[in-house]
């Protein structure tokens, strides 16, 4: 059996270099030949699994939330695809969270090496696919936007400060949202989020209905226009509070759902800018992939 690591030098702390003799020798305990490959700029992981991905067995992935979504992404064009294990080592690591992976490697390659992987969605938005978040609107950017070192220092609350300097950027955007089945709807909203995950932005949401990670469904939630100019403040309040603000959140659980817009929408998926259009869907491949993660995930998430 043959592994690939593929690892991201310049997440969080930059600290995965000094443990890959360490995970290498764990893999050569199970797997015939260990392979590495180091990320050397934006999207090189996707360029490199979906070239040779399908020559493997596990696909290791050691780097934030964003060298988790290239992975993916060259994962999803493959048609064998290999298991797939992360370690997360980014600053905020949503979806380490929400899979129950902390930044211990000795952890998660405990994991690894005793393979209690499942079958989980992947979403896709336009021609991307990505794990757990997609969104528009005011503020969404701020996740990229938010430079590295100010992540470093402030964690999530960079996101935050980061925001406080957009707040001019208070626009609704008309739009039409249409399942296919001859259900449009057409209101202003300031945010839009597709969201697989009880996480985004290093916060934790509170879901009326908790998200199942093999149900064929993603939440969309839509931030409309209350009585309150939208602010940094009432965006806090939804991380804070999730469903349960009082007005101005609409939340509809679907399979597939086409986004139109007046004008080009900047989208950010899984915390990366991914593309500018007038018209994306959003769509749910169910149970795409096969993915390690902890005990504590498989019991709450499938």
């Amino acid at each position: 059996m043959q592994a690939l690591i593929c690892y991201n030098p310049f997440s969080g702390k930059q600290k995965f270099e000094k443990k890959l003799d360490y995970v290498t020798k764990r893999l050569k305990t199970k797997y015939d030949e260990v392979d590495v490959f180091r990320s050397i700029d934006a999207k090189t992981i996707t360029t490199y699994v979906e070239n040779f991905g399908s020559n493997y067995d596990l696909l290791l992935v050691a780097g934030g939330d964003g060298s988790l979504h290239e992975a993916i992404n060259g994962l999803m064009r493959l048609e064998r695809k290999p298991r797939l294990a992360y370690i997360p080592m980014g600053t905020v690591n949503d979806v380490g969270h929400m899979l129950k992976l902390k930044k211990n490697i000795k952890g998660v390659m405990d994991l690894v090496l005793a393979s209690k992987s499942v079958k989980m969605d992947v979403c896709k938005i336009s021609n991307q696919y990505f794990i757990y978040a997609a969104g528009a609107g005011s503020f969404t950017n701020v996740s990229y936007d938010a430079p590295s070192k100010l992540k470093k220092h402030f964690g999530r609350m960079a996101y935050f400060i980061e925001a406080a300097r957009e707040l001019k950027a208070d626009e609704t955007i008309t739009l039409e949202l249409d399942d296919g089945n001859g259900n449009v709807i057409k209101d202003k909203y300031y945010v839009i989020l597709a969201l697989n995950s009880k996480r985004i932005a290093g916060f934790r949401l509170y879901r009326n209905e908790p998200p199942k990670l093999n149900d064929g469904i993603i939440d969309l939630s839509l931030i409309t226009k209350s009585k309150f100019k939208l602010s940094i403040f009432y965006l806090a309040f939804f991380f804070l509070l999730g469903d349960r603000m009082p007005g101005g959140v609409k939340t509809i659980r679907t399979n597939k759902m086409t986004l139109r817009s007046e004008a080009p929408l900047s989208y950010n998926v899984d915390g990366e800018f991914a593309f500018k259009e007038k018209e994306v869907t959003i769509e749910v491949i169910k149970e795409a992939i096969d993915i390690i993660v902890s005990d504590k995930a498989r019991k709450r998430y499938f």
